[in-house]
Parts: C-alpha cells; sequence; structure tokens
C-alpha cells in the first residue's frame, strides 16, 4: 500500500505537469512558432549556399598556388538544340572530311 508521502507527490508532480502545458498552451502561439522556423530555414539556406560559393572562391584561389595548375572546371551545361552553336573544331571538320573504310 502507497504511504500518504508518495501519494501526494504523485499528485504534485501531476499537477506541475499540467500548470506547465497550461502555461505552453497560453503563451506559445502556434502560428509564430511557425513562421520562426520557416525564418530559420531560410537564413540557414542562405548561409549554407553563401558559405559554399565563399569556399569555391578560396578553393580555386588556392588551388593554383598549392599544384601550380589552373583549377579544374566543371563542363558548362550545353546549350539548347534550338539554338545556333559556334564553328565546330578544326578537327572536328578533318575528321567528317576523310573517306570511311567501307
Amino acid at each position: 500500500m502507497p504511504k500518504k508521502r508518495d501519494l501526494i507527490a504523485e499528485e504534485l508532480s501531476t499537477l506541475a505537469d499540467d500548470l506547465e502545458s497550461l502555461w505552453r498552451a497560453a503563451t506559445h502561439d502556434p502560428k509564430k512558432e511557425a513562421r520562426r522556423q520557416r525564418t530559420w530555414m531560410i537564413i540557414t539556406s542562405v548561409l549554407s549556399a553563401a558559405s559554399t560559393m565563399v569556399a569555391r572562391r578560396a578553393a580555386a584561389k588556392i588551388w593554383p598556388i598549392l599544384t601550380g595548375e589552373t583549377p579544374p572546371v566543371p563542363v558548362a551545361p550545353s546549350q539548347s538544340s534550338g539554338q545556333a552553336q559556334g564553328p565546330p573544331p578544326e578537327d572536328a571538320v578533318e575528321r567528317s572530311e576523310q573517306p570511311t573504310a567501307a
């Protein structure tokens, strides 16, 4: 059989939890909380993108110092097929003029 002291401690703990829930419900606005979370996500996304750009620029400046070579450049996306492209490279013209063995 539980002692009177243990029952009172349990009831006080339950009361404290209920009061805390009531306080949280009375003082927190769910819309405001959602807005704060969206703002946090936007700020962290912008800072992540900015730090990536700064890191790439720093790496591009450090690479020639460390290796003595130009930094590798990512391949540019190809132009859309509807746009006119520049003249083909000279070696491509030479290859197309050579007869093929049949």
